[in-house]
C-alpha cells in the first residue's frame, strides 16, 4: 500500500509490526517492489516498510498519456533514500531500468519463501496491469470473495404450466356441471365477489386470461369439446368471467338479481350525480358529521380551498367535488371516499349460459351490449389468475 501522510504511515507500520512481529530470524522477508513519483518523503515510507533481511527493488514506471506534471524518481534515488535509513546494512537494494526487467528477474527466482508486494505510485500499479495483460474493467481481474450473485427469490416464473393448469380445469368443470355462464362484474371488489361465490359452494368461478379460456372451451366448431361450446367463447369479450353451475336457470337469475353492493368510485369511474359541499363548516355524510382538524392539510392538497377557524375546517363558498358524468380524477375519488359517497354499485351480470343439451342462449339485456364490447376490447387481457 502507498504509504503518503504521516497517519497511514503510523498506520502501516503498525499493521507490518502486527502480521510480522519482530523476531527478524523467523520472520519471511518481503520483496519490496517500489516506485515512487516526485517530492515524496521516500525515506520516511522506506524505514516504516524495510526490516533487516528485506529486499529493495527500485523501478521506474513510465509517463502517464498528457499528464507532463507527472514525474517519475530515479532508482538512483530511491537506492540513496535507502541508505539512510537506519537498517540499511542489512537491506539489500537493486535497481531495474524497468517494472518488465523486474518481472523478469523475478521469475527466474527459484526461492518461495520471500513474499513479493508492490507498492508505491499508482501508476506503477498501471504498468503492472499491462506487463500481466489484466483489464481492471473485465472478468479477468480476480473475482472478490464477497462479490456474489444474491438471488431475491427462489420463485421461478411458468407462465406456460399455470396456462395449461387453467385449460385442464375448465375442461375437466365442463364435464362435471350441466351450465355455463358467462357474467361481467361492474366495479369490481373482491370482497363483494367472495360473498358472490359463497352464494354458488358447490359451483366454480373462473375469472382469468380470456384467451385461454376460449382455448380450453373451444375456438370453433371444429374443436369445441362439447356441442355448440364455442358460443361461449366467442361470448368472452372484455372484463368477463365463466360460472360452472348445476343450478337452474331462475335459481341463479334470482341469486344475481338479487346481490348488489355500494362502494366508493375510484379514479376513472363515472360520477352518478352531482356532489357540492357548501359554504361554512364542512361537514360529511347525512349526519353532518364535523371532519377532524387534523384533516385540514388533506383536503387543501387535494383541492378544496380551506381554511382553519376556531379549530373547524370552513370553507368560503360552496365547492363543487364533481357534477354528473365526470370521469373522476384520482383527487376526486379520495375526496368521495372523505365526505362518505358511495356512488359506485358492484353489480353482476349475466350475459349468456350454455347447457349440455347443446342449447346456448344469449340475454336480452346483453344483446345490445355484445358489439360494443368487442369493438372496446384490448388484446391484452387480465391476468392468468384462476379464482375458484
Amino acid at each position: 500500500k502507498y504509504v503518503d501522510t504521516t497517519l497511514r504511515r503510523v498506520t502501516q507500520q503498525r499493521y507490518i509490526h502486527a502480521t510480522r512481529g519482530r523476531d527478524y530470524q523467523n520472520t519471511p522477508n518481503v520483496r519490496w517492489i517500489v516506485g515512487f513519483s516526485g517530492g515524496k518523503d521516500m525515506k520516511s515510507i522506506l524505514k516504516n516498510l524495510a526490516m533487516p533481511g528485506d529486499l529493495i527493488w527500485a523501478v521506474p514506471f513510465s509517463q502517464p498519456d498528457e499528464m507532463p506534471w507527472i514525474s517519475c524518481t530515479n532508482p538512483d534515488k530511491i537506492e540513496a533514500a535507502t541508505r539512510e535509513i537506519e537498517s540499511s546494512d542489512k537491506v539489500l537494494v537493486t535497481k531495474f531500468a524497468s517494472l518488465a526487467d523486474a518481472l523478469a528477474r523475478l521469475a527466474e527466482e527459484k526461492s518461495d519463501t520471500c513474499m513479493t508486494v508492490l507498492c508505491g505510485s499508482l501508476y506503477l500499479v498501471a504498468d503492472l496491469y499491462r506487463e500481466l495483460q489484466i483489464d481492471p474493467f473485465t472478468r479477468n481481474m480476480p473475482r472478490a470473495i464477497r462479490s456474489k450473485v444474491v438471488a431475491l427469490t427462489k420463485v421461478k416464473s411458468n407462465r406456460k404450466e399455470g396456462r395449461k393448469e387453467i385449460i385442464r380445469a375448465v375442461v375437466e368443470a365442463a364435464d362435471n356441471y350441466d351450465y355455463v355462464w358467462v357474467f361481467s362484474v361492474a366495479n369490481m371488489r373482491n370482497q363483494y365477489l367472495k360473498q358472490v361465490r359463497h352464494n354458488f359452494k358447490t359451483s366454480r368461478f373462473f375469472l382469468g386470461n380470456n384467451k385461454v379460456m376460449a382455448k380450453a372451451l373451444g375456438n370453433d366448431p371444429e374443436s369445441e369439446i362439447k356441442q355448440n361450446i364455442h358460443k361461449i367463447s366467442e361470448s368472452l369479450v372484455g372484463d368477463v368471467g365463466l360460472l360452472f353451475t348445476n343450478d337452474n336457470v331462475e335459481t341463479v337469475k334470482k341469486n344475481f338479481d338479487s346481490f348488489s353492493a355500494q362502494d366508493y368510485p375510484r379514479a376513472g369511474n363515472i360520477a352518478a350525480y352531482r356532489v357540492v359541499v357548501p359554504g361554512g363548516e364542512v361537514l360529511r355524510g347525512y349526519t353532518k358529521e364535523p371532519f377532524p382538524n387534523n384533516m385540514e392539510p388533506e383536503l387543501r392538497e387535494l383541492g378544496m380551498p380551506t381554511l382553519l377557524q376556531s379549530g373547524k375546517i370552513t370553507i368560503e363558498s360552496d365547492f363543487v367535488i364533481c357534477e354528473k358524468g365526470d370521469r373522476l380524477t384520482p383527487q376526486q375519488s379520495r375526496l368521495l371516499k372523505h365526505f362518505w359517497e358511495k356512488m359506485a354499485e358492484f353489480k353482476v351480470k349475466l350475459l349468456c349460459y350454455w347447457h349440455n343439451n347443446g342449447d346456448f342462449v344469449e340475454l336480452e339485456s346483453n344483446q345490445n351490449t355484445t358489439s360494443k364490447a368487442k369493438d372496446d376490447s384490448a388484446s391484452g387481457e387480465d391476468s392468468d389468475e384462476d379464482m375458484e
